[in-house]
């Protein structure tokens, strides 16, 4: 009996003590695909929980959100730009659930020291499950609003639409880099979750949400152009507002926003995520 057991435990402190590393990361998140599923279901389940109208709340903020802001710019400011509410929307529920994703994951490593010092599995799966769970919240708006807006303003379907899951696609990847070295810098620095709110309100008005980068004169619309979500709010009004492709200079901002943001984000983890339990 003893003489099975040890080639079994060998091989058991062989797996423990291999250096981390991204693929060892990205092995382990696929075998714990499950672990991840059930934590944004449980997520989802917990936010509706008790709520007489459950998934209508996600609804409302953006609407109400949208309403504000239409009602400051078009009564006030007495801007008439045609359909500017579904321009609007389509910038306010991508920003969402980059800002939730990001706020949320300030506290995906702090806010679990109990289960990161009793179980084993790659931490990255914490801020990832965030940025899914707020993923599915934007998906689910989407397909009420979108049909909604197009019916409404009597937008046709156009080719470029097609695009949608791809921009989504790469905005998710993006957004969850961002969460991977915003858990991870939390974990080490608690400052982190103040300056978060501070740095997305700057976010907010340095991306084309409410207003439009053929608005702004002068060599802004390039400085725009760089901030981290505006590749991708642009590529969402090109295709569903503006009816066309978008540009290669749009795609080529994003896909280096999303390349450099993950990289960094699983480097970071990585490299501390066995300091975390010491952290939290």
């Amino acid at each position: 009996m003893l003489k099975a057991a040890e080639p079994r435990s060998r091989r058991m402190v062989a797996r423990s003590s291999e250096a981390p590393s991204i693929r060892r990361t990205l092995v382990g998140l696929h075998g714990y695909r499950a672990l991840i599923r059930n934590l944004v279901i449980k997520d989802l389940k917990l936010k509706y929980r008790g709520s007489l109208i459950g998934f209508v709340w996600s609804l409302a903020n953006p609407l109400l959100t949208a309403a504000v802001y239409t009602i400051a710019f078009r009564s006030i400011l007495r801007i008439r730009s045609e359909g500017f509410v579904f321009y609007l929307m389509l910038g306010l529920l991508a920003w969402t659930f980059f800002a939730s994703s990001a706020a949320m994951s300030t506290g995906s490593i702090v806010d679990n020291g109990g289960l990161l010092k009793s179980v084993r599995f790659p931490r990255a799966i914490l801020p990832i499950a965030t940025v899914l769970f707020t993923l599915a919240q934007y998906l689910l708006t989407v397909l009420v609003f979108l049909p909604l807006m197009l019916i409404v303003y009597r937008i046709r379907p156009a080719a470029p639409m097609l695009l949608f899951p791809v921009i989504v696609a790469l905005q998710a990847l993006f957004t969850i880099g961002v969460a991977l070295i915003l858990a991870t810098s939390t974990a080490f620095f608690r400052d982190v979750r103040h300056l978060v709110e501070v740095a997305l309100m700057v976010l907010f008005w340095t991306t084309p949400i409410v207003y439009t980068i053929h608005d702004v004169s002068g060599r802004l619309p390039q400085l725009i152009l760089l901030s981290p979500l505006s590749s991708f709010v642009t590529a969402y009004h090109n295709i569903f507002y503006d009816r066309q492709w978008p540009s290669l200079e749009i795609w080529a901002i994003a896909i280096t926003y999303t390349a450099v943001a993950l990289s960094l984000g699983l480097w970071l983890i990585v490299r501390y995520e066995d300091s975390f339990a010491e952290r939290v």
